[in-house]
């Protein structure tokens, strides 16, 4: 049993855990002289302190909590501030409200208040804060409506109004829990998480302080003038009500007074010297009786090394790194400032000209003046242009920048214009864009030509059009577009194009000055016609035809008989019967014309051997008139639908008696056929078909 309750005993007093620990004993006086550390740069009075058991000093005890030891100001009771958070602080001090705070910041309850006034012997002050809250509320839309207000207010006794530092780095806002904190999920965007600290779970034993939330370490500063007595209030009160309370932690120690030298000058933040820019910094304290200037060579490490010689009230920057000087003030007070300087190249920029090109002879063209940018630049997209100007005075001083850059009409005959071009660090090169103003090539317009089919594969030549100059003074280009492919550059640098296919080709002629104008030439397909049949239609007027003409062929043709009045139908109505020359002829200039000799028979249809005197023979009615065309006219063989010779008569003869051996033939339809030879012997031969009619 005894070795069980000594088991029991050892893990009871190795378990331990640890949150700050907080001693409302202190004075005014003395909760103050914790932040100064009894510095000898600033002297310090009239201290006072208001609230309801709601301020103290803490320390850190063992704890993981980011100060040593400090003061804290809350709206509740003090004594609620260790942690772990494991309970609610929501005390009503009953507190009065303060003029000052509301004028900041309305509707405010429980005011707890810190207040001295200061005399620095420097230029600059700081001191380092946490904000914590119980509205700080993990995944809940409250952190994003509600908030405790803080604020350290400081004037001048010469001014009427307070200032309050308690703001976000750079910027005027407050801090409080709805502008600092992360994504609160399905309810607001993170509002500067970068200067959240943490979420302090109720279920961990080891958090220090009692409450929801924190901010990390803040920094309040300002910038003073010595030997002037300002006042400081630090307040912290309920907003809206008097729930859930919050505190503010300042860092022992951290009310400092130092040397302002400025901000940072560093690639960080945009703004490093530029090139071979120096910089003079003073620490602006004529009367101290020992300046010292240090340097840092990046990477900053804070190993400060003394810089020889450097012992005056300022000191020049020629190179980057990080700079502290310490002055002595007398009076025990070393004033120290530290600053970053860094340095960035200046861009690299060309000179360039930007040409015009007019179609008629003028000196003066409308320029786009950001269409020099890229060759400017070399295409390097981290460089930017801030503007354009007329002189390079300008350019350099940002003084009468060109507004209308986009539409920009030169005012004398080749201008110069400068443009001033930065980096992101803002630092500038200035280049000069020349305005040259040309005239363009003179050439033909858009043209439509036709290839001819039948003379494949023989080329003809496409020709650039230029009118005014020699072509060789001038550069060509020539792009091909069948409609399917993508555009083909031909590579032809040459005036004329030899081509056997179809399409849209485009030729570029630029001129010596840089002018560039182009024409296109669509090159359509086109071809002779061959004829390949001639259909024949009976008229009502019996001595007189009509034909259809049928052709092949890739082109758009007109059509004559026996070449008198070309026509786009291939369809002549009233033909007579006998010899016609038939002549196609394509309309893009394909040659030779399509020709075609044509004789039409004029015969009866049928025809009734009974001797009754009327149609008893069958036989060519127009013989005579093809004896004009034709050196003779053979025989004419007729032939039943087997293809037997029933007869064969001259053409000359009264015709077949629609007799064969002696008797009369069956009536049905027959065919016939006859040769036509012409005088140099050429034979056509024709045939047709009739009927035998009882």
């Amino acid at each position: 049993m005894k070795r069980f309750i000594t088991i029991f005993f050892l893990f009871l007093f190795t378990t331990v855990f640890s949150q700050i620990t907080v001693d409302n004993s202190l004075s005014a006086q003395d909760l103050v002289q914790l932040l100064f550390n009894n510095s000898g740069c600033a002297s310090i009075s009239n201290f006072s302190v208001s609230g309801n058991n709601s301020y103290a000093s803490f320390n850190k005890n063992g704890s993981n909590f980011s100060f040593e030891n400090g003061i804290v100001l809350s709206t509740g009771f003090i004594n609620n501030v260790p942690g772990p958070n494991n309970s609610l602080s929501d005390d009503n001090l009953g507190t009065p409200l303060d003029n000052d705070m509301n004028s900041h910041f309305s509707d405010t309850y429980d005011t707890t208040i810190l207040e001295f006034d200061f005399v620095p012997l420097t230029n600059y002050i700081s001191f380092e804060y946490i904000f914590a809250s119980e509205e700080y509320q993990e995944n809940d839309s409250n952190t994003c409506d509600y908030s405790d207000v803080f604020a350290f207010l400081i004037k001048a006794n010469s001014e009427t109004s307070y200032t309050n530092i308690a703001v976000i780095p750079n910027t005027n806002i407050p801090v409080q829990v709805t502008t600092v904190h992360p994504d609160v999920t399905n309810s607001c965007q993170a509002e500067n998480e970068e200067y959240f600290g943490s979420w302090n779970s109720p279920s961990d034993p080891n958090i220090p302080i009692n409450f929801n939330g924190q901010t990390a370490i803040l920094k309040a500063e300002s910038n003073v003038i010595v030997g002037e007595t300002y006042h400081i209030k630090l307040i912290i009160a309920d907003h809206s009500n008097y729930r859930y309370d919050s505190a503010v932690f300042l860092k022992a120690g951290s009310f400092t007074v130092g040397t302002d030298l400025g901000i940072d000058l560093s690639r960080v933040t945009n703004n490093p010297l530029c090139g071979n820019e120096t910089i003079t910094l003073d620490c602006g304290y004529p009367a101290a009786t020992q300046y010292q200037w240090y340097k840092d060579n990046m990477p900053y490490d804070g190993n400060f090394t003394i810089i020889g010689g450097a012992n005056n009230q300022t000191y020049t920057v020629t190179s980057e790194g990080k700079y502290k000087v310490e002055v002595d003030l007398g009076n025990g007070c070393v004033s120290e400032g530290q600053i970053i300087i860094e340095y960035d190249s200046l861009p690299v920029v060309t000179d360039t000209n930007l040409i015009g090109c007019n179609d008629d002879f003028t000196d003066f063209y409308t320029f786009d003046l950001s269409d020099a940018v890229s060759e400017i630049t070399n295409n390097d997209t981290s460089l930017f242009v801030e503007n354009y100007y007329h002189l390079f005075n300008d350019a350099e001083n940002q003084n009468g920048a060109i507004t209308n850059f986009d539409n920009y009409t030169n005012q004398v005959i080749n201008e110069e214009i400068f443009v001033r071009i930065e980096n992101q660090s803002g630092c500038a090169s200035i280049a000069k864009i020349t305005l040259n103003v040309f005239t363009n090539p003179k050439i033909l317009g858009d043209e439509d030509i036709y290839y001819c089919l039948n003379t494949y594969p023989s080329p003809i030549t496409l020709d650039s059009g230029l009118l005014i100059g020699n072509p060789n003074d001038f550069q060509y280009t020539w792009l091909f577009e069948d409609g399917v492919n993508p555009i083909i550059n031909l590579n032809n640098n040459f005036h004329t194009l030899d081509i056997i296919k179809k399409g849209v080709y485009t030729v570029e002629i630029e001129s010596l000055d840089g002018c560039i104008v182009s024409r296109k030439i669509t090159v359509t397909n086109s071809d002779t016609a061959t004829i390949t049949n001639i259909i024949v239609s009976e008229t009502l007027i019996r001595t007189r035809v009509s034909i259809k003409i049928e052709v092949t062929g890739e082109g758009d043709y007109e059509y004559a008989v026996d070449n008198y009045n070309f026509q786009d139908s291939p369809i002549f109505n009233g033909l007579l019967y006998g010899y016609h020359i038939i002549t196609v002829k394509d309309k893009n200039g394909c040659l030779p014309n399509a020709q075609k000799e044509f004789t039409i028979l004029q015969y009866p249809k049928f025809f009734t051997p009974n001797n009754d005197g009327r149609y008893d023979y069958w036989n060519l009615n127009n013989t005579n008139s093809l004896l004009v065309h034709y050196n003779s006219i053979s025989n004419i063989t007729i032939y039943d639908r087997f293809g037997k010779v029933m007869a064969i008569i001259d053409p000359k003869s009264n015709g077949w008696n629609g007799f064969y051996n002696g008797k009369i033939v069956f009536p049905e339809d027959y065919w016939f056929s006859v040769d036509l030879i012409d005088f140099k012997g050429k034979v056509t031969k024709k045939i047709g078909h009739f009927s035998l009619v009882r």
